[in-house]
């Protein structure tokens, strides 16, 4: 029972947080030594027993995100502890960084009181023995050395493991400090029994004034002053003062737009105003508002400023801003608070005497508004799109649509602009332009309202962009359109207006679709004497920027690192990724009806690889090397998901055709030795590996 008990409670504990391991690898190890010598082998088979049930327990969780737990981990050890200027290992101060912070992390009187009490102990026992230079005459039966000793064992161990992290903060050893307490509590019990009782009694009674001091400003200076002495460190106090604004920003950003669910980007970063907190109460309102942190690549601000309809703005203090982005701060600040893109909503003077600025697009990318009818199906009213276009150009467009609540907030549209005239396309042109997405992207939420109000029908202006193809033939694209219910499945052809766009033949006006947000061409009808007004045209909707980006996935490694930069900016957009699951759900509709387009069998395996979805993701890679099966990078994408997934023996195999195609390949021969060394092929595996030196990464 004992051991059952230990594997669900060890897998649970990964679960709750994975460095769990860090604390008992330590103990597990010694426990097996341990047995090991003793030669008891059911007590090994128990062991083992429970360690195997721990992963049973944890093991689904971390089959799917061992990858992220790696990566994570450099973020969080190494950038860090570069940040913040942390010891190297190289130094004693690496070493001996928790050992200073005892007094804070126990105080003084909980630290000095005990180990004096056990110093004084040993003293008196050695003067009482025969030879009180040899600990053989001590009469070790009666002191609890196996307590003791399991003890020390846990509290090195994760002492010395986690001063093997070069990231330093007093939070990673927390689990630790309640074995600390204990021993320290056994200490405080070897005191003479002449002045032990009042000797503990005294400390507690220290100890508890020390608490109340931290935790309450009750004695003023002169409390404050003591505190730091018997126990130095940070008193935390109760917030007393006037209330901090958080409810009243949210709840003037759902008055404002009671029918949509919104993002607010979050500039300053101090305690009291920042991404996590007003992300905390947006929470609290339904999950009607998320707050996300950007300006913090000045390369992207103006995607930022673009995509983004709600910011906040604070005077004085910016809190922990590092320097290296402080310039994009500074930039996003200016770009919201100077430009005309946005308005001042409302401004709130804090408790620190700084005011709290919250700011709105002047022109909002949606509206809503009920209607006094009700409508049965999805209807496009309207449509507002330049006349003119060339190749390469970002396009403002306007959507205006109409139809039942449900299925306007369950509803991809899947739009596509043809020239329905044109005759013998070269196979590496295009005749469309594509703009399938969620109505409103996904950001229509009911709020407070129940739903017999919705009964009625709704308006969407949907306003946004779309990306006219580099590769596009001119002339004349009219519009169609097709509803997807993404919990039905259901189709229909959605009512519309004549609409058309007239694509020109033009040359240099092509963007690079790895850059896709950045600052697109000026529209034809722009006169040539006047600036081109890049922040007035919308941000692509991010369905768009992600197939935009799987066209670069057939390049490798010199690919991919320019998609992974942008996918971090857009994940602060959609604080949920639905647009990933928009993408896949659209692909997959697309590649029914042409199921030999390669370029949406990449883009629709990119969608899936993002949801984490492993077979679905295999599923997709696979019809991708048959329809790109010269090219050794659509194996090695395949072999990968295989890899993440523990499919060593498939990974293998699937990286035949590429090693064939070019067994030169750094990637693929890396992932080859990857699939041989957790096959156990240690000769294939060292083989293989070499080839990471020619990687550049």
């Amino acid at each position: 029972m004992w051991s059952i008990a230990l594997g669900i409670s060890l897998g649970l504990s990964i679960l709750v947080k994975h460095t769990t391991v860090l604390f008992f690898f330590t103990p597990i190890a010694w426990l097996i030594v341990g047995i090991v010598r003793q030669k008891a082998w059911g007590r090994l088979a128990q062991l083992c027993g429970a360690l195997l049930l721990s992963v049973v327990v944890f093991g689904p969780w971390a089959r799917t995100n061992w990858l992220l737990i790696l990566t994570g981990g450099k973020r969080a050890t190494v950038d860090s502890a570069i940040a913040e200027g942390d010891p190297p290992l190289s130094s004693i101060d690496a070493w001996i960084y928790y050992w200073n912070h005892l007094p804070e992390h126990v105080s003084l009187p909980l630290l000095l009181v005990p180990l004096t009490g056990a110093l004084l102990y040993a003293i008196a026992h050695f003067k009482n023995s025969e030879k009180p230079t040899s600990f053989a005459k001590i009469n070790w039966a009666k002191y609890p050395l196996d307590s003791l000793s399991w003890l020390a064992v846990f509290w090195m161990g994760a002492y010395l493991i986690n001063s093997l992290n070069i990231n330093k903060d007093d939070r990673y050893v927390l689990p630790y400090l309640p074995v600390l307490a204990i021993f320290l509590a056994y200490c405080l019990t070897l005191w003479p029994a002449r002045w032990g009782r009042q000797i503990r009694w005294s400390t507690i009674g220290f100890s508890i004034v020390a608490m109340l001091l931290h935790m309450w400003p009750i004695a003023g200076a002169l409390g404050h002053s003591f505190v730091q002495v018997i126990s130095p460190g940070n008193s935390i106090y109760p917030y007393l003062g006037k209330e901090w604004p958080h409810r009243e920003v949210i709840a003037e950003i759902i008055d404002t737009q009671p029918f949509l669910q919104s993002t607010l980007g979050v500039l300053p970063s101090t305690p009291e105003i920042n991404q996590h907190n007003l992300n905390y109460y947006g929470a609290l309102a339904n999950s009607q508002v998320y707050g996300r942190q950007v300006g913090t690549n000045l390369k992207q601000v103006p995607q930022d400023v673009r995509s983004l309809s709600w910011f906040v703005t604070k005077t004085g203090s910016q809190g922990s801003i590092r320097e290296r982005i402080k310039k994009a701060q500074n930039a996003a600040v200016q770009a919201i608070e100077t430009g005309d893109k946005f308005q001042l909503q409302k401004t709130w003077i804090l408790p620190d005497n700084s005011n709290l600025h919250l700011y709105r697009q002047r022109l909002q990318p949606v509206e809503v508004k009920p209607l006094n009818e009700g409508r049965d199906r999805v209807k496009l009213e309207r449509v507002t799109v330049v006349q003119k276009a060339v190749p390469g150009q970002v396009v403002p467009v306007t959507y205006t649509w109409s139809g039942p609540w449900q299925q306007l907030q369950s509803g991809l549209v899947l739009v596509t602009w043809k020239n329905r005239q044109a005759r013998n396309v070269k196979p590496t042109a295009t005749v469309r332009i594509l703009q399938d997405r969620a109505i409103a992207s996904a950001t229509l939420h009911p709020g407070i309202l129940h739903a017999d109000k919705f009964v009625v029908g709704f308006q969407v202006v949907d306003r946004t962009a779309m990306l006219v193809p580099p590769n596009i033939v001119p002339g004349n694209y009219s519009l169609k359109a097709i509803y997807l219910n993404r919990k039905t499945g259901e189709t229909y052809p959605i009512d519309l207006p004549a609409a058309s766009i007239k694509i020109e033949a033009k040359l240099g006006n092509e963007i690079n679709a790895t850059n896709v947000g950045a600052v697109p061409p000026c529209p034809p009808s722009t006169p040539s004497n006047k600036p081109c007004p890049p922040a007035n045209i919308p941000e692509l909707d991010l369905v768009t920027q992600l197939r935009m980006m799987a066209v670069n996935l057939p390049q490798g490694l010199t690919g991919l690192e320019p998609v992974f930069e942008q996918i971090g900016r857009i994940n602060q957009y959609d604080p949920n990724q639905d647009y990933t699951a928009q993408a896949e759900q659209a692909l997959a509709y697309r590649l029914q009806q042409e199921p030999n387009n390669v370029e949406w069998a990449y883009a629709l395996a990119f969608s899936r690889v993002l949801q984490q979805k492993v077979a679905g993701s295999i599923e997709a890679l696979e019809k991708v090397t048959q329809l790109d099966s010269q090219n050794p990078y659509a194996y090695a994408y395949l072999a990968f998901v295989h890899l993440y997934a523990w499919h060593p023996k498939a990974a293998q195999i699937a990286l035949k055709p590429a090693i064939e195609l070019n067994p030169n390949l750094p990637e693929i021969r890396v992932l080859n030795g990857v699939a041989s060394l957790m096959q156990g092929n240690l000769v294939q595996a060292w083989q293989d590996l070499q080839f990471l030196k020619k990687l550049n990464i």
